[in-house]
């Protein structure tokens, strides 16, 4: 037993490793590299549009309530494997994004736990560079609209430059009951400060990739 105990060790790594691979995207195509600089844009829609989305064999519904495009650099990624057990999204990018993108990522450090985006300094923090920091990163819970869409943004990496378009997001039961809600502001933080966003085309460097056959179906909503 004790000489298979290191064979058992190395396997259960091996799996832990894997847990997120889903295989590589199809297709995509080439398309300049992004350029950081503006801030999230964001559009209400008047009325939102529904739709739904089935997981693990449970049928949800996802209120897209805004349009939305984003244009940032990895500071942190964390894939996830298990749907719904209050994970019910793919994968949580932190993204930095504005014209200084590159002096935030030598004055911070960036990482992600439990769902949460952190940041820290060696040095202190004024209340200015703490709103600066604030409104400039921010933690994107992606729902991928395609499982081809959720292969591309699993490969994202810390450093790269990518573009998310698509929706803020309100995640809902059948009957109704609102599971989690978007941020809709660049300025708030702790519980409810993250974007969640359903992306129907993923850019990663010079190669973007479109929602094709999509998870969703019309709601009536």
């Amino acid at each position: 037993m004790r000489r298979a105990l290191p064979w058992l060790l190395a396997a259960a790594g091996l799996a832990y490793a894997l847990r997120g691979f889903r295989g590589f995207p199809a297709g995509g195509r080439t398309v300049p590299a992004p350029r950081l600089g503006p801030m999230p844009a964001q559009e209400a829609l008047d009325p939102p549009q529904e739709i739904e989305i089935v997981r693990d064999g449970a049928t949800y519904r996802v209120r897209k309530t805004h349009r939305y495009r984003v244009i940032g650099q990895v500071v942190s990624v964390a894939t996830y494997t298990l749907t719904f057990a209050n994970d019910f999204f793919d994968v949580d990018l932190g993204l930095a994004w504005g014209d200084h993108v590159e002096a935030l990522i030598r004055r911070y450090t960036f990482h992600q736990d439990h769902r949460w985006l952190f940041w820290r300094s060696d040095t202190p923090v004024s209340d200015e560079e703490r709103l600066d920091v604030t409104t400039h990163v921010g933690n994107q819970h992606v729902i991928p609209a395609s499982d081809n869409l959720d292969r591309a943004v699993r490969r994202a990496r810390v450093g790269e430059r990518v573009v998310l378009e698509g929706y803020l997001a309100t995640v809902l039961t059948l009957d109704g009951i609102e599971l989690a809600t978007s941020s809709t502001r660049r300025d708030d933080t702790g519980a409810g400060a993250c974007e969640i966003v359903w992306v129907e085309s993923f850019q990663r460097e010079t190669k973007r990739w479109n929602a094709t056959g999509s998870r969703a179906r019309p709601g009536d909503g």
